[in-house]
């Protein structure tokens, strides 16, 4: 279970863009966190990842999580944009996601070359990451990324938007998965059909606080 108690947060000091922010969310949910443009979605995130530094309670199975290294060992966070590094090839990339996470070889190997061939990204795998575009960036992030079996948290910033339809199925198929195995998953994202499909709840992000909606 995370819980997150009484965030607040600003970008400026004179306008709260997280006021209050207190949920609840149990190992295998599959969270649809929804809001506006501007309504602090990708921030809260970002927060929970631990990629940006303010004073929040964070609560994993009941325990305050005051070593951040120990909430980082648990969390997957992929960004709207991944990170790579461009003049590396897609599979040196992936090769420093591995080592980066301690990933084993054997743990690796048997998800990554399996999603690869999936998302049809074998051929990619010797260019330059350059060369990609955005969503071929995304597959490897996914492909490499989601080889971490300690992971309970997922959380995911538009991470369909730049898929192609078949691809779209590969990286939901992997959350139902993955929840099913006891992570708990939390995703921004505009296209609410996909939403529906996979989504177990809802949280709507407005005028800075939070709370439960319908699906």
């Amino acid at each position: 279970m995370l819980e997150i108690k009484d965030l607040q947060f600003n970008y400026e000091k004179d306008q709260d863009l997280l006021r209050n922010i207190s949920f609840t969310a149990n190992h295998g949910d599959i969270i649809w966190l929804k809001g506006s443009n501007g309504s602090g979605k990708s921030t809260l995130l970002r927060i929970i990842a631990q990629l940006i530094d303010t004073e929040i309670e964070i609560y994993l199975d009941g325990k305050l999580i005051i070593n951040r290294e120990e909430l980082l060992s648990n969390v997957i966070y992929i960004p709207s944009e991944p990170y790579l590094f461009d003049y590396l090839t897609g599979e040196e990339n992936a090769r420093f996601i591995q080592q980066l996470f301690n990933i084993s070889h054997e743990d690796f190997n048997s998800f990554f070359f399996k999603m690869i061939e999936k998302f049809n990204m074998k051929t990619a795998l010797k260019q330059l990451v350059q060369e990609y575009s955005l969503g071929m960036r995304h597959k490897l992030y996914w492909s490499a990324f989601f080889a971490r079996k300690s992971s309970s948290i997922i959380l995911l910033d538009e991470p369909f938007s730049s898929l192609d339809s078949d691809a779209q199925k590969n990286a939901m198929n992997i959350l139902i998965n993955k929840a099913k195995k006891g992570s708990l998953i939390i995703f921004v994202s505009h296209l609410p059909e996909i939403c529906k499909q996979i989504a177990t709840r809802c949280f709507l992000l407005e005028n800075g606080k939070i709370k439960e909606t319908e699906l």
